[in-house]
C-alpha cells in the first residue's frame, strides 16, 4: 500500500490507523505515521488526534505536544478533543499541574470551549491526587446557573 501509485489517500491511511488503536497497537500507529510523512502523505487533524492519543497512552507526553505543534504548523486548528486527549495523558502520568494549565487555557483562551468530558477528566485527576476540595470546586462551577457543561453521572461518579 505504502508503494502503490497512486498514493491511498490520507482517510485511508487513518482509517487504518484507527482500527490500530482499536487494538492497542500504539507504536505500530506511530511507525506507519512516520512512513506515511516520509512518502508524502500529509496528515489532516484526525491523523494528528489519533498520533496524539497514540503518544498519551505510550506515556510519552513530550511527543504529544511536539504533535500538538504540527497542529499550528500545518495551520489546522486543535479541537476539545485534541485539548482532551492530551488533558487525559497528562492526568494518566500523574501531572495534574499539567492538565489543570492546560483546562485553564481552554477556558480563558475561548478559542476551544471544553466539554463535560474536560471536566470530568480534571476532576478525576484532583480526586487522584487527593486534592477533593479542588474536585468539588470545579463541580460546583459545573453547576452554576446557565453554565455549560452541566455535570453528569460521570462528574457524581468521580466525586463519589
Amino acid at each position: 500500500m505504502l508503494h502503490s501509485r497512486p498514493l491511498p489517500s490520507v482517510f485511508l491511511f487513518t482509517q487504518i490507523l484507527g482500527q490500530l488503536v482499536k487494538l492497542k497497537q500504539y507504536s505500530a500507529v506511530i511507525s506507519l505515521n512516520r512512513q506515511m510523512g516520509l512518502i508524502g502523505i500529509v496528515p489532516n487533524d484526525y491523523t494528528l488526534n489519533t498520533i496524539i492519543n497514540c503518544y498519551c497512552h505510550l506515556n510519552q507526553m513530550g511527543f504529544s505536544l511536539s504533535v500538538l505543534a504540527q497542529f499550528f504548523k500545518s495551520g489546522l486548528q486543535p479541537d476539545v478533543f485534541t485539548l482532551n486527549t492530551l488533558i487525559n495523558g497528562f492526568i494518566l502520568e500523574n501531572q495534574v499541574a499539567k492538565a489543570t494549565a492546560l483546562f485553564t487555557k481552554m477556558v480563558e483562551g475561548g478559542y476551544c470551549k471544553p466539554d463535560v468530558f474536560t471536566f470530568n477528566t480534571v476532576i478525576k485527576g484532583f480526586c487522584m491526587m487527593g486534592n477533593n476540595s479542588a474536585a468539588m470546586q470545579l463541580l460546583r462551577k459545573m453547576e452554576e446557573r446557565g453554565y455549560e457543561p452541566e455535570p453528569d453521572v460521570v462528574t457524581y461518579t468521580t466525586i463519589i
